[in-house]
């Protein structure tokens, strides 16, 4: 065969489909524009296929793109693997995190299957709940490191910056908010930290918040605000996967940005059940960051 598949591009195109463009891939990548662009170009002339097509202005894969993915994904997979198998370390122990629904986006499992590969003498556990709850988790010692949002006014000295995301209100496209009327609210779950912000903020101009409807799952809430039901507060991030079409769709859906108050940004941190991070804290740190922090 003369036509060959390198690593690289393999994991250039897995990125581009996981993160929904060119853009997010080469910042993912720490790569340019030109330069993951240039790695899609020549992997199609090598295997003399379009993989990449556009339906309504969103990149979408062809056929054979999705063909390409399913190998492209085992390629970069057992490459990993043994890569690793020879970076192995003799770090042992266990360690329980604690994450919330938003970090388990695309490619937060694969992190921690990278983890366990590189690290296999660590015993790594993973719990998903909101914010309140893996601060309660830690307090009572029940996991030893969470990533957790907080409000930067809210940031202790000893939590591990992972990043800035902006939040917005969401609501359905024909959603009218009278102005004398309390607010219906998605929220959460009744301890809901943005639910606690928007009350104080709302308070402040002399509006009221009721809750309507209360759902745990970030899609649950979603699907909630599309129906009319109330409104909500969500990452940004979120409602960019929305958009690109990354987590369902954005259909009847839209962010006030003048009528309601402004959220301030939120931190995600890591936060240590002790206070300080152990070596096997800093070695899953180091594997997060490199995945998940923005490309400055």
């Amino acid at each position: 065969m003369s036509a060959t598949l390198d690593i690289d591009s393999m994991r250039a195109f897995i990125t581009i489909v996981e993160t929904g463009g060119v853009t997010r891939a080469a910042k993912k990548l720490n790569l340019s524009q030109s330069a993951v662009s240039h790695k899609m170009k020549r992997l199609e002339r090598r295997l003399n296929r379009s993989f990449f097509g556009r339906v309504d202005g969103r990149m979408t894969l062809s056929s054979e793109g999705e063909r390409l993915l399913e190998y492209a994904r085992r390629l970069v997979k057992l490459h990993d693997e043994a890569c690793a198998s020879f970076h192995q370390s003799d770090l042992s122990g266990k360690l329980r995190l604690g994450i919330t629904e938003d970090v388990t986006a695309p490619g937060m499992a694969q992190i921690l299957s990278s983890f366990a590969t590189s690290y296999p003498n660590i015993a790594l556990t993973s719990r998903v709940a909101h914010t309140p709850e893996l601060l309660r988790w830690l307090a009572q010692g029940d996991i030893d490191m969470a990533l957790i949002e907080v409000f930067e006014s809210e940031q202790l000295e000893q939590d591990e910056p992972l990043g800035l995301q902006r939040v917005v209100w969401l609501m359905s496209d024909d959603m009218q908010l009278d102005e004398y009327d309390s607010i219906p609210f998605v929220a959460y779950h009744k301890d809901c930290f943005y639910k606690a912000w928007a009350e104080k903020a709302l308070a402040r101009v002399e509006r009221k918040l009721k809750v309507v409807f209360e759902c745990p799952s970030i899609d649950g809430m979603v699907n909630a605000v599309r129906s009319g039901l109330g409104i909500g507060l969500v990452n940004l991030d979120v409602f960019e996967q929305l958009q690109s079409g990354r987590r369902g769709d954005s259909r009847g859906l839209k962010v006030d940005r003048s009528r309601l108050p402004q959220p301030p940004p939120i931190q995600h941190v890591a936060r240590f059940s002790a206070g300080i991070p152990t070596q096997q804290m800093d070695k899953l740190l180091e594997v997060i960051k490199q995945a998940l922090l923005p490309v400055s």
